[in-house]
């Protein structure tokens, strides 16, 4: 009897464990991170008679966790990549509305500058046609300060949110930490694995893994080491390592990213602050350093074309715009006290670049901050010889030690600093700097006479241009200059062009354009500024749609792969939950199957009972 009442008390046990594992499972059905469990049984080994073994019940081995770390692998791989793109994607639409929105981007307020230069040329003696161009002129510079002032605003918020993460993935760690030493512990005592305890650390992972790309790798006593994809250890067995944030190498006002106290944002991927950095690197940047090469590129455009002509005043144009000075940042572990000025030099030649010089100890080298690959820097630094790279020119003052560097923003706040340098509508040069007149009788008459060194000392100088015969001309009365048809009179930074064919005796007087003159040449030119090439062969409206059209680029890629990886996401959920999630209609036909096992494992018991009360009765009678 005592076999029968044993084995019936063994499946009894057995089956109150499973129905127990499987209402755990139907009550977990919905906690996030659960994964579903499973009893193991054991057959006992059996007892050996004359007539063969005979069964002596079951044991529980194990309540076993269901799970496939391959798949928990690609979850959290694809949970990375996808908080990664989602915060890239955002950034990334935001960009694109601000340059591509009519409300905040460049198109409008260029395209009224220019118009309001054209009805200027229309116009040049009208006072309300000048005031309408420099308020336009100022309408522009505001855009410009706008469209930084919102990009600054982004790159702050990436900062917030690079701190706040950071703050995450350690209270995550630490937490993770503690799980381990609790697993550990459990497993030693019991030496089964605390299941419910490993799902919990498992969740951990998943949490970390959507802020910074990880690894894991799993221990003997059950613990597992956690690591950022570039290798830096968060949590070693229950020893977990905090990130840290701090001021950039050049005190820009950025934070990096550090670990045991040495930077390592360069290094991080993936997640939320993958995300974060990428946008800074990628998307930020790039368009702040743009977006100031457009305003350095239109400042210092207008006011060149300003200064090819004389105001209302009969004065030389004077600049309408300030072009401000880039920056340069000199890093915390300098030891020189060197300083840099860096003044745009040739805006046309800008490439949007920010530059690392360092000083070996004797001479400078340049490299790109972003891509780190070397650049091509002549110069010696001084006030006469300024160090030029990119359309900068650089001047350094104090004394460098070997090792120093310095961070070069040509133009990364250069749109927000733009500024009207008069507000006065006289000191618009709409006319030409030199008018030409022909004498009467003259065979040939003036064709056109252009501007094309407006910095020229002697431009306005005035110059009086005689013709000894068809082919020889003097100037002031000096010198012997061959001419030949539809050639260009080029003299102290002016080219006059002819109409005719000149005879001897025929004289053009080139002078200073008066006051008042209603001249409208240089309003003319300043009008088609926009389409003119500032930039190598683009002009400035082509830079600027090609601005727009990169942000709105960069957006639809991001989003694409945003949809893309949100798909592979969805993928890897439902492989997951495939494979550990809980199933209520599975359990409850569990539930009905181990409860009709428990019931007859609680009749064989009442059959041992019976038996053992027969055979009392059996030898009592």
């Amino acid at each position: 009897m005592s076999d029968l009442l044993s084995t019936g008390v063994s499946a009894l046990l057995a089956y109150q464990t499973a129905l127990n594992t499987t209402s755990h499972n139907i009550a977990n059905a919905n906690t996030e991170g659960y994964s579903r469990q499973r009893v193991d049984l054991l057959s006992r080994p059996g007892s050996g008679t004359g007539s063969g073994y005979v069964g002596a019940g079951v044991d529980v081995q194990s309540v076993q966790r269901i799970t496939d770390a391959l798949v928990n692998g690609r979850l959290q791989s694809s949970n990375s990549a996808y908080s990664r793109i989602s915060v890239y994607a955002d950034y990334a639409a935001q960009i694109d509305t601000l340059f591509s929105d009519s409300g905040t981007s460049l198109t409008t307020p260029l395209k009224s500058f220019f118009d309001a230069a054209s009805a200027l040329a229309s116009n040049p003696s009208s006072t309300a046609a000048r005031q309408a161009l420099l308020g336009s002129a100022q309408t522009v510079a505001s855009r410009f300060a706008t469209q930084q002032s919102q990009l600054d605003a982004m790159d702050s918020r990436i900062d917030q949110s690079l701190g706040a993460t950071v703050a995450e993935i350690n209270d995550y760690g630490a937490a993770l930490a503690k799980l381990n030493g609790q697993i550990v512990d459990a497993q030693a005592a019991l030496g089964q694995p605390p299941n419910d305890l490993l799902d919990q650390r498992d969740t951990l992972v998943q949490k970390i893994a959507t802020r910074v790309g990880v690894s894991t790798t799993l221990q003997d006593d059950g613990s597992l080491n956690v690591y950022t994809a570039s290798g830096q250890a968060l949590v070693l067995g229950q020893q977990a390592t905090a990130l840290g944030t701090a001021g950039d190498a050049f005190n820009s006002g950025r934070l990096d990213v550090s670990f045991n106290g040495q930077p390592i944002t360069a290094q991080l991927s993936g997640g939320t602050l993958g995300g974060l950095l990428d946008t800074r690197r990628e998307l930020v940047d790039p368009a702040r350093a743009e977006l100031g090469r457009l305003a350095a590129g239109f400042a210092a455009a207008v006011n060149a074309q300003n200064a090819a002509g004389v105001d209302q005043n009969g004065q030389r144009g004077g600049d309408l715009l300030t072009l401000p000075n880039g920056s340069a940042l000199a890093a915390k572990a300098n030891t020189g006290n060197a300083g840099m000025t860096v003044a745009i030099g040739d805006a046309g030649a800008l490439s949007g670049s920010d530059y690392v010089l360092k000083f070996d100890g004797s001479a400078w080298t340049a490299s790109d901050a972003r891509s780190g690959a070397g650049v091509a820097l002549s110069g010696t630094g001084s006030a006469a010889d300024p160090l030029k790279i990119g359309g900068a020119a650089i001047v350094v003052s104090g004394s460098a030690q070997a090792g120093d560097k310095f961070l070069v923003q040509p133009t990364a706040d250069v749109a927000g600093r733009l500024k009207m340098a008069t507000l006065d509508p006289a000191r618009i040069a709409a006319a030409s700097a030199v008018s030409a007149s022909a004498a009467s009788g003259n065979g040939a008459t003036v064709g056109a006479l252009a501007v094309s060194d407006a910095g020229n000392a002697n431009l306005t100088d005035a110059v009086t241009i005689s013709f000894t015969d068809a082919g020889t001309y003097q100037i002031n009365g000096s010198g012997s200059y061959a001419y030949s048809a539809g050639s260009a009179i080029s003299v102290n930074g002016w080219s006059l062009t002819l109409s005719g064919a000149p005879a001897a005796g025929d004289r053009f007087a080139i002078a200073r354009t008066a006051a008042d003159s209603g001249d409208n040449r240089n309003a003319q030119a300043l009008a088609a500024l926009g389409g003119q090439a500032l930039f190598g062969s683009d002009s400035l409206n082509a830079a600027q749609t090609a601005l727009s059209t990169r942000a709105g680029t960069a957006s639809q890629q991001a989003s694409l792969a945003l949809d893309a990886q949100g798909a592979v996401k969805t993928q890897a959920e439902a492989a997951q939950q495939s494979a550990s999630g809980v199933n209520l209609d599975e359990e409850a036909a569990d539930l009905v199957r181990f409860q009709q096992a428990y019931q007859a494992a609680a009749q064989v018991i009442a059959t041992a009972n019976q038996i053992f009360q027969s055979l009392l009765s059996a030898a009592r009678g």
